[in-house]
């Protein structure tokens, strides 16, 4: 069958969004489009081990006795300290949008309405998620503070930066990650022939967003700090992302608004479960 032309696709949309029995249709399938988004952008999910609970499974973990957990509570962004016990439960929190559009736009055709609603869904969802794991691994982090490695100067050096592994590494973990603010990030960038090889060199200017130095990821977000470098171990040694209720989408309208949206939610957890997996390195630009 030959392909749908764009104004054929509107005309589909349109008389879907008309409907409540459409707007749910709808609803179905912008769920696993928003899903596989939130798997490739999301940059917290890369640094905990994601856990997707059975019913009726309890978001309980194993940490070391001898080290501290930090976990976001459920009706909190500040994260709490687990100190005692071998076992640490994650609080799960629910994180959503409601994405609206107003029913003339629907009739002014002049944008894709459904791509629309998943851009908006997936920003606003996305930095909710990056601000509390990030938010959970500070605060590990001040717990180490006698690791804290901070640079003051006008860029971030090898020399800070050997130092920073080394404090993650010193613990038997690997760095698997570092996360950057984009501005910080330039300074890697910087790096010559006599701090990195130019294979990585053009691999790190090339790739931008994300590349490899040392065997771990180098990723950029504008959740993190400016200022703050975060060297985390492997998910699975650093913390768990647990999630009850992945990302779900369901008609939500304002008839007396004259709006049609859609109510796009998540239940979810951060904890992070062994301090020792993450370090942070502070920069302080004269």
């Amino acid at each position: 069958m030959d392909k749908l032309t764009l104004i054929q696709k509107e005309r589909i949309l349109g008389n879907l969004l008309s409907s409540e029995g459409g707007r749910k249709v709808l609803a179905q399938k912008l769920q696993m489009p928003l899903r596989r988004r939130l798997d490739y952008m999301g940059v917290i999910r890369k640094a905990f081990m994601v856990d997707e609970l059975p019913p009726g499974a309890l978001p309980y973990y194993d940490k070391d006795p001898s080290v501290s957990a930090m976990v976001i509570p459920e009706d909190s962004t500040s994260p709490t300290p687990v100190v005692k016990g071998t076992r640490v439960a994650v609080p799960l929190k629910e994180i959503g949008v409601c994405p609206m559009i107003p029913i003339v736009q629907l009739k002014e055709r002049r944008y894709s309405h459904m791509e629309r609603v998943q851009d908006l869904a997936r920003q606003e969802i996305q930095a909710v998620e990056d601000e509390s794991g990030f938010a959970a691994i500070d605060a590990a982090c001040d717990i180490n503070t006698n690791t804290d490695i901070a640079i003051t100067g006008d860029r971030i050096t090898r020399d800070a930066l050997t130092d920073a592994f080394a404090e993650v590494e010193k613990n038997d973990l690997r760095v698997a990650r570092c996360f950057f603010n984009p501005r910080d990030y330039a300074d890697i960038r910087k790096f010559g022939r006599d701090q990195i090889d130019p294979v990585h060199q053009a691999a790190i200017i090339d790739t931008g967003l994300q590349a490899e130095f040392w065997g771990a990821q180098l990723i950029t977000s504008r959740i993190v700090p400016q200022g703050t470098v975060y060297i985390c171990t492997d998910g699975p040694f650093l913390g768990v992302l647990p999630i009850r209720i992945d990302l779900t989408v369901l008609p939500a309208d304002k008839p007396w608004d004259r709006m049609v949206g859609w109510s796009i939610f998540e239940q979810v957890g951060f904890g992070v479960t062994n301090n020792n997996g993450a370090n942070r390195l502070t920069i302080t630009r004269t």
